[in-house]
């Protein structure tokens, strides 16, 4: 029997994933366990650094993170942390940025379940 074609979760990007990893289920396992690896470090330097204020140090943090969601399929974040970033050039603080920051950061947490089965699956 053939090997079936890996089918990447239909929540995330598909077709930009098929196109990057081109059925590559080692490369794509690699990179969403480097993804899972660092993304709670991430979310903490993006917590702390939207605590103190600053949101030029938040939107630096934002903007580190931004490439990485792509490489698991989750395109749209990558939207999203740059509405963050050209909303943070707007304010000297970060309160009126408190809505945008709690969403991108709660889609993010939503989602690791997905990309933690994802890597599971491509391990098979």
């Amino acid at each position: 029997m053939a090997d079936v074609e890996f089918a990447f979760d239909s929540r995330l990007d598909t077709v930009f994933l098929d196109g990057l990893y081109e059925g590559d289920k080692k490369h794509a396992s690699t990179v969403f366990e480097q993804f899972l690896r660092a993304i709670h470090d991430h979310l903490k330097e993006i917590d702390s650094n939207f605590n103190s204020g600053n949101p030029e140090l938040f939107r630096q943090q934002v903007h580190k993170l931004k490439p990485v969601f792509s490489f698991v399929g989750l395109t749209w974040l990558t939207g999203k942390a740059e509405l963050i970033e050209n909303q943070c050039k707007l304010y000297s603080g970060t309160d009126p940025l408190i809505g945008l920051y709690k969403d991108f950061r709660n889609s993010i947490v939503e989602f690791i379940p997905v990309i933690e089965k994802e890597l599971v699956r491509l391990k098979e």
